[in-house]
């Protein structure tokens, strides 16, 4: 597993651009945080449009509202992807929501966790971890959780922890959402349960175009020695097959994984070379 480091030199704050010396992470986390990653790649932020739909998703789900539009939100995503020179790595945006009602606005450079050549061929082993989101559907900062899972991974040789909850069913990774093959069809856990990724999306959109069949249904831990194969899917890892959950093991080979990666790779370079910042305007304000 490759970590890579971040922040770069500068990010931003509300309405301004700001030297990373000034960046405190304790500071910035503080309140209700709701938030996304997208990933770029040569310059380009990918699935734009998607991460920013389910950004204001979340802030009305949670029963609150920003006064960023969606033109200045764009504009500030530029700004750190060009003031950083950045052409390959992860973004991270959030609006925070304090006790006393203040917002705000952060954008920077995160450090990112990509998988290695090594798993995409051969396969990601992942463990599971019991845990329980309060609202899965709403991308919202869980410092808790992400410290627990972060040391469980780091003491393995674990790419990811796939969270089991109180009535043994799979639900998500900690940062994936996660499907299995059985024979020429596709399971995954239903939508009610997972934050819904933009990268399932599109493994989703794809099985449509493709004609394979996949549903959404409830999947126990024990029973996942029935599947032939599994993958996880995220901003990160994309799509990643999986060679073992737990002492489980699975088929990184399996056609039907080639033929989901196969196609969401064109669907990243069309993505890429079709993108344009067109919903900023002159007078967009930042």
């Amino acid at each position: 597993m490759k970590q890579e480091s971040s922040l770069l030199t500068h990010f931003i704050h509300n309405s301004n651009i700001v030297g990373v010396c000034d960046f405190v992470s304790e500071k910035i986390n503080s309140g209700i945080v709701i938030y996304e990653v997208l990933r770029v790649i040569n310059g380009v932020p990918l699935f734009l449009t998607e991460h920013i739909e389910r950004f204001y998703n979340s802030v009305g789900l949670l029963g609150y509202s920003t006064a960023i539009s969606n033109s200045s939100l764009h504009l500030r995503i530029k700004t750190l992807i060009e003031t950083n020179k950045l052409e390959y790595g992860n973004i991270r945006f959030q609006i925070s929501y304090t006790d006393s009602g203040e917002t705000q606005f952060y954008a920077w450079v995160t450090p990112y966790f990509y998988p290695t050549h090594e798993m995409y061929q051969n396969g990601a082993s992942l463990t599971t971890f019991r845990a329980l989101r309060v609202n899965p559907n709403i991308k919202v900062f869980n410092p808790g959780l992400r410290e627990k899972v972060t040391n469980l991974i780091s003491q393995s040789v674990n790419y990811e922890a796939l969270l089991i909850n109180n009535n043994d069913l799979i639900t998500e990774g900690s940062r994936s959402n996660v499907f299995f093959v059985t024979e020429n069809r596709i399971v995954t856990p239903s939508l009610c349960a997972v934050l819904p990724g933009i990268t399932r999306l599109k493994a989703i959109e794809i099985t449509k175009k493709v004609k394979i069949e996949c549903k959404e249904g409830n999947i126990s831990q024990s029973s996942l020695p029935l599947f032939d194969a599994a993958f996880i899917t995220s901003t990160s890892a994309m799509i990643l097959p999986l060679s073992s959950i737990n002492d489980v093991p699975f088929n990184p080979r399996h056609p039907i994984i080639k033929i989901i990666i196969d196609a969401y790779n064109v669907m990243v370079k069309k993505n890429i070379e079709t993108f344009s910042w067109s919903l900023i305007s002159d007078n967009s304000n930042f």
